[in-house]
């Protein structure tokens, strides 16, 4: 019922509920425009103990949109073979009147796919990282979910080209790069008095090196998939160039993670039954920065597990994660994100969920103990 069914591991492809809902406004000679969205609210709790850290109150409820959006998919069948298409989809806070509205862009993109070639796609979109294997572990509609590898942001989310092949007895291959401009921008140096001093050249914030290597280059993304019967598996690579020592800059998305370059990562699911899934995970950072100390909190790895059940009427689901830091003098964690919902019609929907993001299993910890580091969720989401 939601992008949990290994349907949705196709890259691609738009979240099961969207796809479903999403409603045709043209289709004539060939050319279709639907358009889609979802509004999304819950009621929150807990989470981040702020009281503590911070020295003021940030862990009661709240009422908050859980990524509210719409967008629009044209399409234009060329040959029998051969189809363009767009898309564009906006994000914004839905939850309040506002004067910002839908202000957020999120996706934008062209492209072109062929049953005998397969597929390009040109513009700002999830990576193929992501869309091959991470989108697995992308279930709870809060919070909750860990995921190294991020939700499509990594060395993505503009600037990019992927190329992904057609199915080939059951493998597909993507293959994706996002381009990073050298370019810098003029800026004028004044002192106290107005006076020209210098003009520096500063690109995406940080100031220019003149002496330094302002070449444009590229970060790559690659995956591969198969399917047989059941079962789904994606070995799935992410460069997240570190660019920070040269004049290349990312325009939006992601670059390096915290932990350093280099992300690998095998994903797994089987389907039991038609309505019970199983899915498992591995991502690490394979090229660790040396400057990090023995006492850094980055995450170098994450380890997962989980499951879905489609009792008819929605979804009961849970996923657990052991979470591994680069320091040594830093424990690895455990977090894990519970959750079910109900279907009143096909649109709409409502879900409770239950994330923990640092639990003990060492004592004798109760779950009405669970309260510093625990998010409750309670929300509806409508999906057109």
């Amino acid at each position: 019922m939601k992008k949990t069914l290994l349907a949705t591991a196709v890259i691609g492809a738009l979240g099961a509920s969207a796809a479903a809902q999403a409603a045709t406004v043209y289709d004539q000679d060939g050319t279709s425009l639907n358009i889609y969205g979802r509004l999304a609210y819950a009621v929150q709790t807990g989470n981040t103990g702020g009281t503590q850290e911070t020295g003021y109150k940030d862990d009661g409820s709240e009422f908050n949109d859980l990524g509210s959006r719409f967008g629009f998919i044209a399409d234009h069948q060329v040959t029998r073979d051969l189809s363009v298409f767009a898309r564009m989809e906006l994000r914004g806070a839905g939850d309040a009147r506002n004067n910002d509205g839908f202000d957020t862009v999120r996706n934008t993109y062209v492209g072109v796919d062929s049953n005998s070639f397969g597929k390009v796609t040109v513009g700002n979109f999830d990576n193929v990282y992501y869309q091959s294997g991470g989108v697995m572990f992308d279930v709870p509609e809060a919070s909750g979910a860990a995921l190294l590898g991020g939700f499509g942001n990594i060395g993505s989310h503009g600037d990019s080209i992927a190329y992904s092949t057609p199915n080939l007895e059951g493998f597909r291959a993507h293959l994706q790069a996002k381009h990073l401009s050298g370019n810098a921008t003029e800026q004028e140096i004044r002192d106290v008095n107005g006076n020209l001093v210098d003009v520096a050249l500063y690109n995406d914030g940080s100031e220019f090196d003149r002496g330094q290597d302002n070449s444009s280059t590229v970060t790559m993304s690659a995956a591969v998939d198969y399917t047989w019967q059941d079962l789904y598996v994606s070995v799935a690579y992410n460069q997240a160039k570190d660019v920070s020592d040269r004049g290349a800059a990312y325009d939006n998305g992601q670059g390096a993670l915290p932990a350093g370059e280099d992300l690998m990562g095998i994903f797994a699911s089987y389907n039991f039954t038609p309505e019970f899934l199983v899915r498992a995970k591995y991502e690490e950072v394979t090229d660790v920065n040396s400057d990090l100390g023995s006492n850094s909190s980055a995450i170098e790895s994450i380890a997962g597990l989980g499951a879905t059940f489609d009792y008819g009427m929605g979804d009961i689901y849970g996923d657990y994660y052991r979470v591994s830091t680069v320091g040594s003098e830093v424990d690895s964690r455990n977090q894990w994100v519970v959750g079910a919902s109900y279907r009143f019609s096909e649109p709409m929907y409502v879900f409770a969920e239950v994330a923990e993001f640092d639990a003990d299993f060492s004592g004798d910890q109760q779950i009405n103990e669970l309260n510093d580091d625990t998010l409750t969720t309670l929300g509806v989401r409508y999906d057109f």
